[in-house]
């Protein structure tokens, strides 16, 4: 098994509700409410060269060595820029490479060129020296990045973030050309360089990172009133050319229902959010807004993680009998039909993978039941559920699941948990979602099927089947194509068989934006918007 275990390998580990997403679709759930005339107070004054974002939250952060979560990931790539991008089909961009990385010393080595027109907001030229910087200090010990997870495969990873080596691979040579060392094949690496923690930073301004920070990307910081709003305005040292807005301007704090209140009346040209529960039948059925509504399933999986070191779930009878007492069609419809259901872990949204392993748990309580008996539990069992946030937000969902199980004789008592209490082994069963950071299929079973089964770790099922181990290291090596992706349909069966992960839904997530947005489409990364492919008319 690669060693995925030595960095910190906690990711997206929250419950059924995740950051934006499920938030959005349930009706008013994790959000404040807001009156008509706090509406109308905080309307933002909308201008032809200025996009009126609202979002529920505030960003933790736009440092990019430390960009995690939600709406940050959209504005960091905002004012950044990095080696490459992933569009929205999936593919890989140059953005400052030169080109696609060169490969060598069987698929160790990847060599990068960099465009030498590449500047800083300030006038200064990117460097490779600047990539080398901001990777060593997000792994390094005392930075305590959370993405310290994507870099498992670079050799001397490990040793370095735990501070028992000071080699890492990764090097300049020159001022344009970068280079990988990996400690062992893994041809999905060139995607890891398209998320933002992969972006650079400029050394010599780094004090100021954190708050008025100098970008490479399409925008700088202008304005940002913390806890309010920010203002984005273009970089005029881009090198890149495009006709997205002058000016964004996000508004924080704002309920997604007075979002949307804000752009019917003009006033705002897109919710973060997405669209809330309570909004989306009379926003679906008004034919004014057939061009203005985006949706798309999300590369994501919503599930149940049965901790296969805790009875009764170390029995594979029940582990059975909880896949099949769950009604996932249900589920969706409680979503508005803004998801589906799940038939295996990894979702019909990654590339190669439009269809589904065959489903191989139907609902069917009668046998679920049978199951039960069969395990030894005739009258069922009490069993606690963690909730992986203390932001529940998913109550109609959960309760679902709840009823589902007792059906059963399955009595369920749900315990929100902090994330690092959830991880832990005692936890019998706890809601799960994992966000795909990149779209291959290795970002999920490498992540959370196959990483070491450890405490506080990202395998809260701890699931351990070395031959499935032994599966992804094959697949994970293999060149990308049709017999990788077969391979890892095989993975998802196995996984399946186990039964310790039951996935319930592929969440899809539905955008609302004015009329004067264009070039809106639905990318194939964890949450959506590129604000910089966007462009304001009529």
């Amino acid at each position: 098994m690669q060693n995925r275990g030595g960095l910190s390998m906690v990711k997206r580990t929250v419950g059924i509700l995740s950051a934006i997403s499920l938030a959005s679709i349930l009706a008013g759930c994790g959000t404040q409410t807001v009156s008509a005339a706090a509406h109308l107070k905080a309307a933002a004054t909308v201008d032809s060269n200025t996009m009126v974002v609202t979002w529920s939250g505030n960003p933790q952060t736009v440092d990019p060595r430390k960009i995690y979560d939600g709406e940050d990931w959209n504005i960091g790539r905002a004012l950044y820029v990095g080696l490459y991008s992933i569009n929205h089909k999936g593919h890989l961009v140059p953005m400052i490479a030169t080109s696609q990385p060169i490969i060598s010393d069987h698929g160790l080595l990847y060599t990068i060129h960099l465009n030498p027109k590449a500047k800083w907001s300030n006038g200064q030229t990117v460097t490779a020296q600047d990539f080398v910087y901001a990777l060593r200090t997000e792994l390094s010990p005392k930075f305590e990045s959370p993405d310290t997870y994507l870099w498992w495969m670079i050799q001397g990873a490990s040793a370095y973030e735990s501070g028992k080596s000071t080699t890492l691979g990764i090097k300049a040579i020159g001022s344009h050309t970068l280079q990988y060392t990996l400690s062992s094949p893994y041809s999905a690496f060139p995607y890891v360089l398209g998320v933002p923690a992969s972006f650079p930073v400029n050394p010599s301004t780094i004090a100021t990172v954190a708050t008025k920070p100098v970008t490479d990307g399409p925008y700088v910081i202008s304005q940002w009133k913390v806890g309010q709003d920010m203002v984005l305005s273009q970089n005029p040292y881009y090198f890149r050319h495009h006709k997205y807005p002058k000016h964004i301007e996000f508004d924080f704090n704002v309920n997604p229902s007075v979002g949307i209140l804000r752009v019917e009346d003009g006033q705002a040209d897109l919710v973060a959010d997405g669209i809330p529960s309570a909004n989306y039948e009379e926003l679906r059925t008004n034919p004014s807004y057939s061009k203005d509504i985006v949706s798309g399933y999300q590369p994501a999986v919503v599930l149940l993680a049965l901790n296969e070191r805790v009875k009764p779930f170390n029995n594979l009878l029940v582990r059975e009998a909880i896949q099949m007492a769950i009604n996932k069609k249900h589920l969706v419809q409680l979503l508005n039909g803004r998801a589906q259901a799940a038939p295996g872990i990894l979702p019909p949204s990654l590339p190669g993978f439009g269809a589904n392993i065959p489903n191989p748990y139907p609902y069917n309580p009668t046998k679920a039941k049978k199951l039960l008996r069969e395990a030894g539990y005739p009258h069922g069992f009490s069993v606690t559920l963690g909730l992986a946030s203390e932001q529940t937000g998913s109550s109609e969902i959960e309760t679902e699941v709840e009823a589902d199980l007792k059906a059963i004789g399955v009595q369920v008592t749900a315990k929100p948990l902090p994330p690092e209490v959830a991880a832990q082994a005692k936890i019998p069963m706890m809601t799960y979602s994992w966000y795909m950071d990149y779209p291959d299929p290795a970002d999920f079973v490498g992540g959370f099927l196959t990483s070491p089964a450890v405490v506080g770790g990202s395998n809260p099922a701890f699931l351990n089947d070395p031959t499935l181990d032994k599966m992804e290291d094959q697949a994970a090596a293999m060149p990308l194509g049709p017999k990788r992706t077969a391979l890892y349909k095989k993975i998802d069966e196995r996984a399946m068989k186990d039964a310790a992960y039951v996935p319930l839904f592929y969440p899809e997530l539905t955008y609302f934006h004015s009329s004067r947005v264009h070039g809106f489409t639905y990318p194939a990364v964890y949450f959506p918007v590129i604000y910089s492919h966007l462009t304001l008319g009529q």
